[in-house]
């Protein structure tokens, strides 16, 4: 008995799963483009259908939180995107920066002090208190 031949198609069809961590996302809203930024990827869809592999941990909560938005999709073969990470330095820089901005005249006087040897004049604003302590860190750098 001989068996039929199968099509160059169906032979060439292998199942292909996603990158390990990433889970296919469609975009299924009515704009056409849209880049997420509730969810930190920065990822881009370019209308209704595209679909974009996403982390697993993100694309989990963006099918619970936005089911009107996003669905499940079938791997395409894509290439997994590269998420922007922001260097930790920047981070930390940022937090002292926060830190320094809800500082009154004498934790502001004290951190110069304790920090960098220096002294500052109370009798200035504390804008300018402010200031000057981030002058000290972008000369010296963050203690």
């Amino acid at each position: 008995m001989a068996r039929p031949k199968r099509s160059e198609a169906q032979s060439a069809q292998v199942t292909v799963t996603a990158p390990e961590g990433f889970t296919p996302v469609e975009y299924v809203f009515r704009r056409s483009y849209h880049m997420d930024a509730l969810y930190g990827t920065r990822i881009v869809w370019n209308g209704t259908g595209d679909v974009q592999l996403v982390p697993s941990d993100v694309a989990a909560k963006m099918f619970a939180n936005h089911p009107e938005v996003y669905r499940p999709a079938a791997f395409s073969g894509q290439a997994a995107p590269e998420i922007p990470q922001a260097p930790t330095e920047d981070v930390e820089r940022q937090e002292l920066d926060i830190t320094i901005q809800t500082m009154g005249k004498d934790a502001l006087e004290s951190y110069a002090r304790t920090h960098f040897g220096q002294e500052l004049d109370r009798r200035r604003s504390v804008e300018s208190l402010r200031q000057q302590v981030t002058l000290l860190i972008d000369q010296f750098g963050a203690p």
